[in-house]
């Protein structure tokens, strides 16, 4: 639930932010200097709110997050940098500095939201998990744990309960088979769409495991 709080106010933040820079940005390429004053001096203070806000929340969402790539490094890395030479370019009125900030501020997101696929990785399956499901020892619980090891672990934990990166905790889900297939289709928040990654008999796999951690849960509490 925390992570979720801070994921949804992280986005509506970065929204803010990038608005408000879009509008002094605009002020200023089109020379307009009193407004852009004017408009600064009264989004002072929500500036520095929204400010602090996506810094605080940026840096919680970074602590509870499964897998840090290089790419996300990158984007910390470029807002960084943009801070410093938005104010210069906006205390001396520099149009060119102003570009490159806004311009570091929307990569950085676009980085952001690429990350997003960073995580889906192509690894093989152990050589001794049966895939073939007209094969008499085929298991389709021991097939979806071999897929779900490969993508799911990180966030999900070997046991479904880690819960990184805002992931639920597969144990006390109430999901069924139809909705754990949508969900891998389409993914939530951090956790990409698998659409197209995994086939559909594959997807029925990874949902006959979640569905068998469901079950260990229930074993246990009764």
């Amino acid at each position: 639930m925390y992570y979720i709080a801070s994921y949804h106010t992280h986005k509506l933040v970065i929204t803010l932010f990038i608005l408000i820079y879009l509008v002094k940005f605009i002020l200023l390429m089109s020379g307009k200097h009193k407004t852009l004053e004017s408009f600064s001096a009264r989004i002072k203070i929500p500036e520095i709110v929204v400010s602090s806000l996506f810094l605080i929340t940026g840096v919680s969402l970074l602590f509870e997050t499964a897998e840090i790539s290089g790419l996300m490094v990158a984007k910390i890395i470029v807002v960084g940098l943009s801070i410093p030479v938005a104010i210069k370019a906006y205390r001396g009125k520099n149009k060119l500095l102003a570009a490159l900030s806004f311009l570091m501020i929307i990569g950085a997101y676009g980085m952001a939201e690429m990350n997003k696929y960073m995580i889906i990785h192509t690894q093989d399956l152990p050589s001794d998990v049966v895939t073939d499901a007209s094969d008499p020892a085929y298991s389709m619980v021991i097939h979806g744990k071999a897929l779900y090891d490969t993508q799911c672990i990180n966030c999900h934990g070997a046991d479904g309960t880690l819960q990184m990166s805002g992931a639920n905790n597969l144990r006390l889900s109430k999901m069924t088979e139809d909705q754990i297939v949508e969900r891998i289709n389409t993914g939530k928040m951090t956790m990409p769409p698998y659409d197209d990654f995994f086939t559909n008999h594959e997807k029925k796999a990874i949902s006959e495991y979640i569905l068998s951690l469901q079950d260990n849960q229930g074993i246990q509490s009764q």
